[in-house]
């Protein structure tokens, strides 16, 4: 994929701050507020897209260290009115985060600019993404619904993409605090997923994306149950990365609405 959305639209962190921040936030979620992983074993090589729940300013720093993976390895896709309009905010965190501008509001020409920006990270650095399909914080820690717009990320970028929840972060630091508290923290990694548009039609590509952020959605949620013996929230844990097509998608989603989550 091409596209006009090139680095100098986003900001990446210099090695060694990226590295100062992965130490910090290693010792932080080791003394201050332990984490705990389940499912990292799920995590495919890279590139991948993490897919996640967002209630907190820590998410990115707790899905970046309970990957084990580097830090300079991944770039957040970030809303552009808090991290690019801000010049205080884009100051702080351009020295220790990659981070991706995306339009809140979700318009044709900015998502695929974005999408540009991502196609360009993965392919210069064999990075991965952290994407928060619900566009914004969650200010009651409860996971609110899916922008229609991730699907194009998931689908478009040809990549995994890991379904995640976090699950401890909101009482950690909420949003509108400054101060984090103590507590603990754990990420609960899904099987990584695959998807595949088997059409060239507009809208039958749009119906695709449209049932990947559903299908997404359904997975995130299923994570924010406890582990059930032999794999997650009912996922099966066969170690496989399907590839899923329109079909499947319409499938599995319709196969979710007869039966409820522990079909998946």
């Amino acid at each position: 994929m091409t596209g006009s959305g090139k680095a100098e639209g986003m900001f990446l962190a210099p090695a060694t701050g990226s590295a100062m921040f992965q130490a910090f936030c290693r010792g932080f979620f080791f003394c201050y507020c332990p984490l705990t992983v389940e499912g990292r074993e799920h995590l495919p090589a890279s590139p991948f897209i993490i897919c996640s729940n967002h209630t907190s300013h820590i998410d990115s720093a707790v899905l970046m260290t309970a990957s084990g993976r580097p830090f300079s390895t991944f770039a957040l896709l970030g809303a552009s009115d808090y991290f690019f309009d801000s010049k205080r905010v884009r100051f702080v965190v351009s020295r220790f985060m990659n981070v991706i501008p995306i339009d809140r509001q979700a318009q044709a020409k900015s998502l695929q600019r974005s999408l540009a920006m991502c196609d360009d990270f993965l392919q210069r650095t064999h990075g991965n993404l952290i994407l928060y399909p619900e566009g914004t914080r969650s200010s009651s820690g409860e996971m609110q619904a899916f922008k229609k717009g991730a699907g194009l990320f998931a689908v478009a970028l040809g990549v995994p993409v890991v379904p995640a929840y976090i699950e401890g972060a909101h009482r950690i630091l909420a949003k509108g605090k400054n101060v984090p508290r103590v507590g603990t923290v754990t990420v609960r990694f899904g099987e990584p997923i695959r998807f595949a548009s088997n059409s060239s039609d507009a809208l039958r590509g749009r119906e695709v994306r449209n049932a990947a952020v559903e299908l997404l959605e359904h997975r995130i949620r299923g994570l924010s149950r406890k582990p059930l013996a032999g794999g997650f929230a009912g996922l099966p844990a066969n170690g496989e990365q399907p590839t899923i097509s329109a079909s499947v998608v319409a499938h599995e989603i319709q196969n979710t609405k007869s039966h409820g989550l522990n079909g998946w």
